[in-house]
């Protein structure tokens, strides 16, 4: 069978918990053929594949979220040759209407000989008509020239990637909703194939999230581009045929966002027996570490904030900071000008991108500051290297450090609220205070793990569902 794998901003370019997860599980389905199709923003990033391509694996098709810059700017005068009740549709379609027949609309928009290409579409009479009527009735209290360039940026990025060129394929399973879903969208709607969607966190929100922070789109305008990932998200809880998520907590926001129950199932991360085996090693002082990719998302700042507040308080302490640092550079540097400015240059290393069962061993506890989160791999794999675990409330890491309702085997670690250097440095301290203590937090996230989360119940629920659509 030949599957498809959408991912947006992750596989096989970035390195982090969505594409472990994606490289896993090709690599232990090798009877199957996979394409993977690559959402990314721009070709002027220095895209490297951060994995080595299984064997299985027959090509990696990417696409640009700004690939409308290659069409010519002076397409004028295209008239969308739709007819009423499509004109009806699209216009809801476009306003963010859950009401609207996505399917039929989708449709329309890949004719480009109908609906045009993006740039055609967005300089037609069509379409300025549209934007008039929506500012009229509902935004005319604010420019027209910002409300249009906001709508039209909106608009770029989601027709360039519904007229993209799916490539066929037996089955199609997104890694995310967003623009993932809507790829996998359309592949199920041109060639009739089946539509599984994976979760790691959940779309929507972590978009709402990013936006109500974010400087480069005033207020009015930030719910306007929060209905669109929340209407996009919820096009593809509506068409696809399995939903899945990591963790129960995920599971219930599916369906509170019109999930049918029905569809949706839970399949956790798995750990490679690997990881058991490792065993600690006699070392100086106490080791914290934190396996993490340096972006914001992570925290890192809170991180080092909690770690000065350890370092008054404990002797001998260092702070092993491990992972990838050139995705977000400019991060990265307001990371290292923190440590300079707390003098802590000479207790916090940057190890960069390493082979982490290298590292740990010699580490006493393993620390997670994200601001969000799904179920991350790295926790499960420091926890069946009986680490325990400090980590914020996020995603699944209270499930992971406290169990489910029928889990009785104990804490594996402490959770901390999000943005709180002195609440984790508490438990930081708390942890490494007490050997005793520690060591019964790590073998009670070995038993989790080995209960719960191995790689083999994961990969065999995979196989079961890919089995259901076809060899």
């Amino acid at each position: 069978m030949k599957i498809a794998i959408i991912a947006e901003g992750s596989y096989p370019y970035i390195s982090g918990g969505v594409s472990s997860w994606a490289n896993q599980l090709i690599n232990a389905v090798s009877e199957h053929e996979f394409i993977i199709v690559s959402i990314m923003a721009s070709r002027k990033e220095n895209l490297e594949y951060k994995y080595k391509l299984p064997k299985n694996v027959s090509k990696v098709i990417t696409f640009y979220l700004d690939d409308y810059l290659d069409q010519n700017p002076n397409q004028l005068n295209h008239k969308v040759k739709a007819n009423d009740k499509e004109k009806e549709e699209l216009i809801k379609f476009l306003t963010f209407d859950s009401e609207c027949d996505v399917n039929s609309i989708i449709k329309l928009m890949i004719n480009k000989k109908k609906f045009g290409t993006t740039i055609q579409f967005l300089q037609s009479e069509f379409f300025w008509e549209m934007i008039l009527e929506i500012y009229n009735k509902s935004y005319s209290d604010n420019g027209l020239n910002e409300f249009f360039w906001s709508l039209r940026s909106m608009y770029l990025n989601m027709i360039n990637v519904i007229q993209s060129q799916v490539p066929q394929a037996d089955l199609y399973h997104s890694v995310s909703t967003g623009y993932s879903g809507l790829i996998s969208l359309i592949g199920k709607i041109k060639y009739n194939s089946p539509f599984i969607l994976t979760e790691h966190g959940i779309y929507p929100r972590e978009r709402e999230e990013e936006l109500l922070k974010a400087k480069w789109v005033k207020g009015i305008y930030k719910k306007m581009w929060i209905d669109f990932f929340y209407f996009i998200s919820k096009s593809a809880y509506k068409n696809a045929d399995v939903i899945i998520s990591l963790f129960n907590r995920s599971r219930d926001i599916q369906l509170e966002l019109g999930s049918k129950e029905e569809k949706t199932l839970v399949i956790p991360n798995g750990v490679k027996n690997g990881f058991y085996d490792i065993e600690p090693k006699e070392h100086k002082g106490h080791i914290i570490g934190a396996i993490v990719r340096i972006v914001p998302i992570k925290d890192i700042k809170t991180l080092i904030r909690s770690f000065k507040i350890v370092k008054n308080s404990l002797e001998d302490v260092k702070l092993m900071i491990i992972g990838p640092s050139s995705e977000d550079e400019d991060y990265y540097e307001e990371c290292l000008d923190l440590v300079k400015r707390l003098d802590l240059g000479d207790s916090i290393e940057f190890t960069g991108r390493v082979n982490i069962k290298d590292y740990l061993p010699i580490i006493d506890v393993l620390v997670l500051t994200s601001l969000s989160e799904g179920q991350p791999l790295v926790m499960l794999e420091g926890m069946a290297a009986s680490i325990p675990f400090v980590s914020t409330d996020v995603g699944s890491c209270k499930e992971l450090t406290s169990g489910t309702s029928e889990d009785n085997l104990g804490r594996s670690g402490i959770v901390t609220k999000p943005v709180s250097p002195l609440e984790t440095a508490n438990a930081i301290i708390k942890i490494l205070s007490s050997k005793d203590e520690a060591r019964r937090m790590g073998l009670v996230g070995r038993k989790r793990v080995k209960k719960y989360y191995t790689h083999d119940m994961f990969i065999e629920k995979y196989k079961q569902i890919y089995k259901k659509f076809g060899d």
